[in-house]
């Protein structure tokens, strides 16, 4: 039932869990390589697994004191879109500061989808890097393009990273920060 497993999928990660699925397929002895027409349609769902990285209180006060600061703090993030939406409202981010709050009844914060980001101009990009904090499912090239939207607008860009996925956008940032 695919609807109930994304529901599943969605109430875990509205917890901040990071959620993976698991499945497995029978294939005929001494295959060696898959193709994707071969799984498409043919996999028997087994779980789903969820886990949690909680954000360590020191690097919420971090956020914080920036954000004090007047440091402007984004979340750019390949995880699910809903996780990243509830581990920043731990941090008191995602807020749209084209109106200044969290939309009407929204209970999480506003989070930009990579699948959007892809949709949108240069412009386009630069005018929503402004306003939104929380980027989602975001590529490498995304997320180096949201630099480059950044330092286009005039921002001197410090990013942070702990894979070969954020070495793009570490270069190019002002200040790069590889953990």
């Amino acid at each position: 039932d695919a609807d109930l497993i994304h529901r599943a999928v969605t109430d875990l990660a509205q917890h901040g869990l990071r959620v993976l699925a698991f499945a497995r397929i029978d294939l005929p002895a001494g295959t060696q390589r898959l193709e994707e027409s071969q799984i498409a349609n043919g996999l028997d769902f087994l779980g789903l697994q969820a886990m949690i990285d909680p954000p360590r209180p020191e690097a919420i006060a971090a956020v914080n004191a920036s954000q004090q600061a007047g440091i402007r703090v984004k979340m750019i993030t390949g995880d699910h879109a809903v996780t990243a939406a509830a581990i920043a409202a731990q941090f008191n981010m995602g807020v749209d500061r084209e109106n200044g709050s969290r939309p009407e009844g929204a209970g999480l914060p506003v989070v930009v989808t990579g699948n959007e980001l892809a949709t949108m101009t240069d412009a386009e990009l630069i005018e929503i890097v402004q306003r939104i904090d929380v980027f989602a499912r975001v590529s490498p090239e995304q997320k180096l393009r949201l630099v480059e939207a950044l330092q286009a607008s005039g921002e001197v860009v410090s990013m942070t990273g702990d894979g070969v996925n954020d070495g793009p956008a570490l270069k190019q940032a002002n200040i790069g920060v590889a953990m």
